[in-house]
C-alpha cells in the first residue's frame, strides 16, 4: 500500500456535537435527526426505500406512507426527490408538525433559509416550546449572520437549547464579518505552503497568525495561545468530535478582526482549540480557515496556481468571474450546507454512484478520501488493517487508521482513477449523524488538481483546471 495517511488538525470540526448538557431529542434534530440504528449501511436503507415506495403507491392518498416514504428518501440523501413528496402535505391544510420539520431541515440544506424559517415559525406559532424548530432557527440565523434574531425566538424554546453557537451569538453587539475591502472587491492571498495542505497568512486583531485552509472547520479557528496573547474572553464551549472519533473542548469566542489580503472582517465569530502542535512545510499552525469565513466571499482555492482568492460575493468581481468562467469550467457540482459547515456533494466510488460526500480540504497526506466501515461493505471494499501511527493527529488526538486502494474516485462529473482511500478518520458513529447517510470525504489530493471556487449564492462548487 502506498504511503501512510496523516490526518491533522484540518479535520478538526469533521463532526458537530452538542455540549454534554443537551437532551438527547435536541441532539437528535440538531444533527438531523439520525435513525436509531446508525450501523445500518445504504443497502439496508434502500431495501426499506423501495418498501415505503411500493407502500406509496399501494396507497397514494395515505399521508403517512408519503411521509414515510419522504424520510427515507431524505435519510438515503436523495433530497429533491423527499421534498417533492412533501408539497401535496404542505399544500393541504394544517400540516403536521413532522412534516413541517423535514420541509425544514431539506430547505436548509438547500441554502433556502426563508422557506425554512417560515416554515419553522409555523412549528413555533402552533408549539412555543418545540426547541427542535428554536434550535434549527439558531442555525438560520447563524448561517445568515442575523444574530440579533436569536433573541426573537420564544422563551419557552430557548429555555431547552443547550447549544454554545446559541450563547456566541447572543453575547454579539453587533453584525457578524462585516467586510471592509481595501481597494476593490477581489483580493489575492499567496499559499505559503500548498502541499500536503494550504497554508496562508492572516491577521487577527493586527497579530499575523500561520493558519490552514480547511473546509472541514466551522467558523475561524485560533489556537487557545494566541487567544490569550490577544485578550480574546472564551463566552461558550462543547466538546467537539474529531477525526477518528476522538473528542475534545471547542471554545467560542469574537474576534474584533480577521484580515485576510485586502479585504478585512470585521467582528468575527471564532472557535479557539489547539493548533500550535501542528507544523506543515515548516510553518507551525497557529488558527484555521474554515467555512464560516469561506461562506463570506466567493472564494476560490486556486491549487495550481497556489493561491486563495476572495471576492465580494455579489458584485463587480463576481460577475466578472461568473461571465469568465464560463469557457473554462470543468464540472459545476451543486452542494447541500448542513449543520454549519458540512458542505456535501455526489460522487461515486469504484463506479458505484449516487453517493454523498464531505468535501472537507482538511485530510493531509496521500488518501484523497475517507469512508467509514459501512461504505467500505457496501462498495465491496475489504476493510484494511488499522494501526496508529506518528503523525496520525487531529483535533482530539492521535487516532488508528488504514489505507485502500481506489480504483476511481468521483465527484459530481469529475473521476480521477488509482487513489489512495483512508479507513479510521470517519467513524461508523458519523455515518448517520447528520440525519442522514454520509458516505465519505473527500479532500485535498483530489481537490488539488483544480482551482474550485465555492459559490454559496447558487450552491454551486465550480471547478476549472
Amino acid at each position: 500500500m502506498r504511503g501512510c495517511v496523516t490526518v491533522t488538525l484540518a479535520s478538526c470540526l469533521m463532526f458537530l456535537a452538542l455540549s454534554s448538557t443537551a437532551g438527547a431529542e435536541e441532539r437528535r434534530e440538531v444533527m438531523g435527526r439520525p435513525p436509531v440504528d446508525v450501523s445500518a449501511g445504504r443497502g439496508e436503507l434502500l431495501e426499506d426505500l423501495e418498501k415505503a415506495r411500493a407502500a406509496h403507491v399501494a396507497r397514494l392518498g395515505d399521508t403517512d406512507a408519503r411521509h414515510g416514504y419522504a424520510q427515507l428518501s431524505y435519510e438515503a440523501g436523495r433530497f429533491g426527490d423527499a421534498l417533492d413528496l412533501l408539497e401535496p402535505l404542505l399544500a393541504a391544510g394544517e400540516p403536521a408538525v413532522d412534516v413541517l420539520m423535514l420541509a425544514a431541515r431539506i430547505e436548509y440544506l438547500f441554502g433556502r433559509y426563508a422557506p425554512a424559517e417560515e416554515l419553522l415559525r409555523r412549528v413555533l406559532e402552533r408549539e412555543p416550546d418545540n426547541t427542535a424548530a428554536a434550535a434549527k432557527l439558531v442555525f438560520i440565523y447563524y448561517q445568515t449572520n442575523r444574530y440579533s434574531l436569536c433573541e426573537t425566538l420564544p422563551g419557552e424554546a430557548l429555555e431547552g437549547i443547550r447549544l454554545p453557537h446559541l450563547d456566541l451569538m447572543l453575547a454579539f453587539e453587533d453584525v457578524p464579518y462585516q467586510a471592509v475591502w481595501r481597494d476593490g472587491d477581489e483580493t489575492v492571498v499567496p499559499f505559503v505552503v500548498t502541499d500536503p495542505l494550504p497554508v496562508i497568512e492572516v491577521e487577527v486583531n493586527g497579530r499575523k497568525v500561520t493558519v490552514l485552509i480547511d473546509t472541514g472547520g466551522d467558523a475561524f479557528i485560533l489556537d487557545p495561545s494566541i487567544a490569550s496573547e490577544l485578550g480574546i474572553e472564551i463566552v461558550a464551549s462543547m466538546m467537539g468530535m474529531f477525526a477518528g472519533g476522538m473528542e475534545a473542548e471547542v471554545g467560542f469566542a469574537r474576534a474584533k478582526s480577521l484580515a485576510l489580503g485586502g479585504v478585512t472582517l470585521h467582528s468575527v465569530p471564532i472557535s479557539v482549540l489547539p493548533t500550535g502542535g501542528m507544523a506543515i512545510g515548516g510553518h507551525t499552525l497557529e488558527g484555521i480557515v474554515g467555512t464560516g469565513v469561506l461562506k463570506q466571499f466567493l472564494a476560490t482555492l486556486d491549487y495550481p496556481n497556489e493561491e486563495l482568492v476572495l471576492r465580494a460575493p455579489s458584485g463587480r468581481a463576481a460577475s466578472a468571474f461568473r461571465a469568465g468562467a464560463a469557457g473554462k469550467v470543468l464540472d459545476e457540482v451543486p452542494f447541500y450546507l448542513q449543520s454549519t459547515h458540512f458542505l456535501l456533494a455526489r460522487g461515486s466510488l469504484n463506479g458505484v454512484d449516487d453517493l454523498l460526500f464531505h468535501v472537507d480540504s482538511g485530510l493531509a497526506g496521500t488518501p484523497a478520501f475517507s469512508a467509514p466501515r459501512q461504505t467500505l461493505e457496501y462498495v465491496g471494499i475489504p476493510i484494511p488493517e488499522i494501526e496508529t501511527r506518528e503523525g496520525n493527529i487531529g483535533g482530539g488526538g492521535a487516532f488508528a487508521t488504514g489505507t485502500f486502494e481506489i480504483a476511481e474516485l468521483g465527484l459530481g462529473g469529475l473521476v480521477q482513477s488509482d487513489l489512495v482511500g483512508d479507513f479510521g478518520a470517519l467513524p461508523p458513529q458519523g455515518y448517520r449523524m447528520l440525519g442522514f447517510i454520509q458516505d465519505g470525504l473527500i479532500s485535498h489530493n483530489f481537490l488539488k488538481a483544480y482551482a474550485w471556487t465555492l459559490d454559496f449564492e447558487r450552491m454551486r462548487m465550480v471547478f476549472t483546471r
